[in-house]
């Protein structure tokens, strides 16, 4: 055999021997799935980070409107004790406000009194300082709102703001269509600013309870 006939059987047995080879990798790549290039030549790029879903915020509410506090309340608190039960406050509830006033009511003549000795101290805002405040019980539940304005250094109102004869001052329901009895067991309370948004202290005075004639 000639040397040119021995080296061409030698190229082919090489050839041959790649082929092979060749076969056998590409069949391992095709079990591994896409391969792309980067993992040919041995580089992996590490996966991108899953970015934590979002907590939703929690919702609440929060203001100063309504509201039920218990008739458990210290003394020092201004709660006398025929207040037996929770109050739901109809306006604002200004049960944790400071009780820096000193009040003794009382009804007589057509006028409701409230003499109160923050009068002429708590500021006013566009001339009215306090709102005066009716605790009543209606159906075993007690309630609390306020039913007039007093403007700076003022402590009256006449009874008609209450009992009917000059319209309804509560305005929030049900105390929008309660009526003081004869003989029915009322408290009365001072507070600063309260009916509305304004306000100028969040003090209040005690409970008087008072017997309406």
């Amino acid at each position: 055999m000639t040397r040119w006939a021995v080296g061409f059987r030698a190229g082919l047995g090489m050839l041959a021997a790649v082929v092979l080879w060749t076969g056998c990798e590409t069949e391992k790549l095709a079990n591994e799935g896409t391969v792309t290039l980067a993992q040919l030549q041995g580089i992996y790029e590490a996966p991108p980070e899953e970015t934590p879903a979002a907590e939703e915020p929690s919702t609440g509410t929060s203001g100063e409107s309504g509201g039920t506090t218990g008739g458990s309340e210290p003394t020092d608190a201004g709660w006398p004790a025929e207040i037996d039960g929770p109050i739901h406050w109809l306006h604002t509830d200004v049960s944790g406000w400071a009780v820096t006033a000193s009040l003794k009511a009382s009804v007589s003549g057509g006028t409701i009194h409230m003499p109160y000795n923050k009068a002429k101290v708590w500021h006013s805002v566009g001339g009215l300082n306090a709102n005066p405040w009716v605790i009543v019980k209606m159906n075993g539940q007690w309630y609390a709102a306020t039913f007039e304005w007093f403007r700076y250094g003022q402590t009256s109102k006449p009874v008609g703001v209450l009992n009917g004869s000059m319209g309804d001052h509560i305005k929030v329901s049900p105390l929008n269509r309660w009526r003081p009895r004869s003989g029915e067991r009322i408290g009365f309370m001072v507070s600063g600013l309260a009916r509305a948004q304004s306000r100028n202290v969040k003090e209040r005075s005690n409970v008087s309870m008072v017997t309406w004639p």
